[in-house]
């Protein structure tokens, strides 16, 4: 379905020509907003002097256009954009001047209807030159949804089944939180998206090559989670509600407050989400002998069930101090609370399916998962055409987590039970300090900053097993792990545009020194290791418009991916009685190098050739366990090291346009060459070609009532060494309805309707290959609830010492 539906779409695109009049006059104009952002797509007309139209073009990716060979004599140009009030420009004489040139700024269009504000609806999706914009709240198929659930149906992005982003086919995301890094990965950075309810969300960014003032993290780019922070005058906010039904019953809610008066604005963002969940797992293990025959099976089902409870809140004040100066203070919260029971029955069987022993697993893993940060920031206007921002970050993350497991194993004529237990507790500490100055010459932007992290972690394992009735520990397997980070980083970058060119370049340096140390036991050994050393990243664009409605850039990048400290940690963690996961501390960090060759048709069309070379590249391995216990060699342990290489071979093809003026489609087709070489082993070698393709349809009907049909689709896929995976995709269906006189918004949908988004694939291991098939509660049907509401003042009047209609929100930079 999603084949065809790509084929027919790519035979509709086509490109038109224009004729122009010869003549001797030209107009050029820009269009920004009030903070001097490009509006792109913004819809431009040029009026003779009888207010006849008489020329229309929609504003490229640049943000400006031209018009060459006017005729002598009086125009005036009107800008209209979805979400701006409407624009007229007083009369242009071409009579006595041969040209014309200037920037026209919107506002963001505001009405006040009974007293609550309606702020015009924004696409779901924005393709900006720089960044892809997604707008949870556009979209009818993310009530009642969380964030992850978002990113997982956003164009070119997929999660793998161990939780971590993948951005068109590269691996290594950066995620932050307002400007700010997580410091989390894999299944501790999914709990924590999950819990933040999508109504929370303001916008989601996914910048591909991120600029120079932006942390160098993030092999594939970077992913920008930005929470909704109301900046309108008076008491107004806005309540969410949602009940789902898929297996089990689930709701999310969220609470956005805002009061704005004087020299002072208030704000409150919270969210909540609790439900059950389930998983079913099933794995199919062959093991082979010397001449590659089957020599035994491994039938491992496991299914499990989780109770979640997720809290999340954002409060802060913003302090005007003059009109040059805006103070705040934000305190941020997150608690996670994830209670699983397990059930798998493993089986041990010859190459005949014959049963040889059974092993019933009743297992428990509790997560609790707590979060508090407090930012500082501030910003001051030095002159009209130079500022400063600074922000003081701290960050505490505690993640405890419970495992406990009885195992009894069945075989002919006898019975034996065992039992283990296992805690882990991570107390994380994030200290950030930064300051970034900008400068507006003439001709160019100047930007420039200073950034220190400094990172303390503290993971402690403690494992027992039960031994006649009591419990003894288990110190082949506890452990404490200590490690410590600093990243200094210094950037400049410039952005300069003259005629129909606009550039950017920049360089970032950060140097980097960490020190780890795994305290011993009286089986473990003491061992500690430590590392510094620095990097240069450049970053830049070139763009040239070649006429009103084409333009190409050319961009390139330098990132840099450290492995988080989960990875490094070298403590065991039960997956099930044969199959464990473990840190690597001698992990090196990965380095990549992109390059991308974009044309933009009209802000309709955009085509993308990308490259991107990793150096290396840390993939998931399977290895046999050397333990002396393990003499049968069928332990698995799941790990992560530098093997090789990793290059990607891009196209991506994003269509975007009204077809009718009641129907929106956007798409997005993304096709990859992967080839990954590494060592595990022995030497691998993978290539894979795959495609995503992603649909959003937004339907506007009559009488409040609007409609949505989106989904993807993606083909055999591969991200690492030793495995890869069957296609999969999902089909979302959903229909709201303006009420209260547009004051509120219901929504019913249907996420995940074919149940096709799941995990199924194949690994390969030394002495072994699994097949494997992963399935949860992902069809679910929502009803949410949207209500705004409050009281918008008159403006301040600035003479007073009042901010302006837009707060420039300041510590929430990068």
């Amino acid at each position: 379905m999603f084949k065809s539906i790509l084929a027919c779409f790519l035979l509709s695109i086509n490109c038109a020509a224009f004729a122009q009049q010869p003549a001797n006059r030209s107009i050029r104009i820009t269009i920004v907003d009030a903070k001097k952002n490009i509006i792109p797509g913004s819809s431009v007309y040029l009026l003779n002097q009888d207010s006849a139209v008489i020329r229309s073009e929609i504003i490229p990716a640049l943000g400006f256009l031209e018009w060459l060979q006017l005729s002598a004599g009086k125009y005036r140009i009107r800008v209209t954009a979805i979400g701006y009030e409407e624009v007229s420009s007083p009369w242009i004489d071409l009579v006595s001047k041969s040209s014309f040139s200037d920037t026209i700024f919107l506002k963001t269009k505001n009405q006040v209807l009974e007293n609550v504000l309606v702020v015009s609806k924004k696409r779901a999706i924005q393709f900006l030159p720089d960044k892809t914009v997604i707008n949870p709240e556009a979209s009818i198929t993310n009530a009642g949804a969380n964030a992850m659930d978002v990113l997982e149906k956003s164009p070119g992005i997929t999660v793998s089944k161990d939780g971590s982003i993948i951005m068109k086919g590269k691996p290594s995301v950066m995620v932050l939180i307002d400007g700010k890094q997580t410091q989390l990965s894999g299944a501790d950075l999914q709990a924590y998206l999950t819990g933040i309810s999508a109504s929370q969300v303001d916008e989601i960014e996914l910048i591909e090559n991120p600029g120079a003032k932006y942390d160098a993290a993030g092999n594939a780019g970077i992913i920008n989670i930005k929470m909704k922070s109301n900046r309108q005058k008076g008491f107004n906010g806005s309540l969410n509600g949602s009940v789902g039904q898929g297996v089990y019953f689930k709701t999310g809610n969220s609470l956005n407050l805002n009061y704005r008066n004087g020299k002072t604005n208030w704000f409150l963002n919270y969210g909540n989400r609790a439900g059950y969940e389930n998983q079913n797992m099933y794995t199919l293990r062959k093991y082979f002998d010397r001449n590659q025959r089957d020599s035994a099976f491994l039938e491992q089902p496991n299914f499990s069930k989780s109770n979640i409870l997720a809290n999340n809140l954002k409060v802060g004040v913003d302090f005007f101090a003059s009109k040059k100066t805006t103070l705040g203070l934000v305190f941020t919260g997150g608690l996670f609370d994830r209670e699983a029971n397990s059930f798998a029955a493993i089986k041990w069987m010859d190459p005949g399916f014959h049963v040889d022993s059974i092993i019933n697993t009743v297992g428990e893993n509790n997560q609790h998962f707590k979060r508090g940060g407090i930012n500082l920031n501030g910003k001051h206007k030095i002159n009209e055409r130079s500022e400063i921002n600074v922000d003081l970050d701290y960050v505490r993350f505690r993640i405890n987590g419970d495992q406990n497991y009885e195992t009894q194993l069945e075989t002919t004529g006898s019975s034996e039970i065992q039992a283990t237990k296992g805690s882990t507790r991570s107390k994380l500490e994030i200290l950030t300090a930064k300051a970034d100055y900008q400068h507006q010459f003439k001709s160019f932007l100047l930007e420039a900053g200073l950034k220190t992290a400094i990172n303390k972690t503290n993971n402690l394992a403690q494992y027992y097993y039960g031994k006649d009735n009591d419990w003894q520990p288990d110190l082949s397997r506890s452990n404490n792990f200590l490690y410590d980070e600093k990243i200094s980083a210094a950037y400049a970058s410039v952005d300069a545009e003259k005629g129909k060119w606009h550039w950017q370049t920049g360089l970032r340096y950060e140097f980097t020194s960490y020190k780890a140390h795994q305290l011993g036991n009286a089986v473990v050994k003491d061992s500690a290791f430590k590392k510094e050393y620095g990097s240069l990243f450049p970053t830049g664009f070139i763009s040239y418009q070649v006429d009103s409605a084409n333009t190409i850039t050319f961009r390139l990048g330098r990132r840099i991916d450290r492995p988080p400290f989960q990875n490094l940690n070298p403590f065991l963690i039960t997956l099930n009685k044969y199959t464990f996961e473990t840190g690597n501390p001698y992990i090196k960090p990965q380095y990549t190098w992109n390059f991308a060759l974009i044309h933009t048709y009209k802000q309709l069309f955009t085509t993308e050739f990308s490259y991107s070379y990793l150096r290396d590249y840390f993939s998931q391995i399977f290895i046999i366990d050397s333990n002396s216990s393990n003499t049968n060699k069928n332990v698995i342990i799941y790990t992560r090291g530098n093997v090789g290489s990793f290059q990607n071979f891009g196209i991506t093809e994003t269509f975007q346009r009204p077809i009718k003026p009641w129907w929106n489609l956007t798409a997005v087709t993304v096709l990859n060459h992967k080839i990954i070489k590494g060592v595990v082993w022995a030497p691998f070698e993978a290539r894979v070609t795959q495609l995503n393709v992603s649909l959003n349809n937004q339907f506007q009907l009559k009488k409040g009532w609007g409609f949505e049909i989106s989904g993807y689709y993606q083909t055999k896929s591969q991200i690492d060494l030793q495995e890869w995976l069957k296609p999969q995709g999902e089909l979302d269906l959903g229909v709201s309805k303006q009420i209260m006189k547009n004051k509120g918004t219901l929504r019913l949908s249907v996420r995940d309707l074919t149940l096709f988004q799941n995990y199924s694939g194949f690994s390969t291991f030394q002495n072994a290959y699994e097949p494997f098939r992963v399935t949860w509660d992902s069809r679910v049907v929502r009803l949410s609830f949207n209500w705004r509401f409050g009281k918008a003042m008159k403006p301040v009047n600035r003479s007073q010492g009042g901010a302006s209609e837009e707060i420039d929100r300041v510590g929430t930079g990068n």
